[in-house]
């Protein structure tokens, strides 16, 4: 019997290399055929320069982010507070112009192995989260025809699941099972920036084939990446954030 085709996704790496390259050995050794990005992969981070080239030697599928939107053009600065502000200013510095070329011509979707992937929330929106009150989850469930969507942009795992015409949302925990006349909006956490209340990066195993997704948490030395913060110049609160 042969063995299904796995696919490794991954989110919000936000410059944290340290992150990236433990995720990047898990996933190598998970034997996941391929990989793709759900985008923000700069922002935060004291190697955004690093991470986008890991990325790019990979060919990596990746879609847009936020963060990453922001070297577009300044509008789009205008979407965060000073402090994200005065730090995406500084990220952009530290790109050279192929990977700033390579970020900026990311799509805001793509469609692969029959899902749907989007930082923000479906259809193609790079900036809204899906959480938030004002989201009509049923109106994003019409707007797009996959069974499967996969979602970044919150830093929390989750699960949106519609089933008998309506939709439930549902912790991820390690893991979850597509069940008969079931659609979803799965919700792949953090690479580099976790904020729920686990500081161990994130990212996920999903099986096409037999409709199963697995969480995977991945230890990485956080110590590494605080103080590279602080040689970088990065504000102090970047840094605890991460743990």
């Amino acid at each position: 019997m042969n063995k299904p085709l796995t696919m490794a996704i991954l989110s919000d790496i936000h410059g944290n290399l340290a992150a990236l390259e433990a995720v990047l050995e898990h996933i190598d050794a998970s034997g996941a055929e391929h990989a793709l990005c759900l985008g923000d992969v700069i922002g935060y981070g004291p190697d955004p320069e690093a991470c986008a080239r890991l990325l790019m030697e990979r060919n990596m599928d990746t879609v847009m982010g936020n963060h990453d939107q922001v070297l577009l053009g300044y509008q789009f600065l205008s979407w965060f507070n000073p402090q994200a502000r005065d730090m995406l200013l500084k990220t952009r510095s530290m790109l050279t112009d192929e990977a700033i070329d390579w970020l900026t011509s990311r799509p805001h979707s793509m469609v692969r192995h029959g899902a749907r992937f989007v930082h923000g929330c479906p259809p193609d929106s790079v900036r809204t989260y899906i959480y938030k009150r004002d989201v009509d989850l049923d109106a994003v469930f019409s707007s797009y025809e996959e069974q499967w969507c996969f979602v970044g942009h919150t830093h929390e795992l989750g699960l949106y699941v519609q089933r008998d015409g309506a939709v439930f949302r549902e912790p991820l925990k390690d893991g979850f099972t597509l069940g008969p006349g079931q659609r979803v909006i799965v919700n792949a956490g953090a690479v580099g920036q976790p904020r729920d209340g686990d500081p161990r990066a994130k990212y996920l195993l999903w099986e096409p084939e037999t409709g199963h997704v697995r969480v995977q948490r991945v230890e990485y030395d956080i110590a590494r990446t605080v103080a590279r913060l602080r040689e970088r110049g990065f504000p102090a609160v970047y840094g605890k954030r991460l743990g």
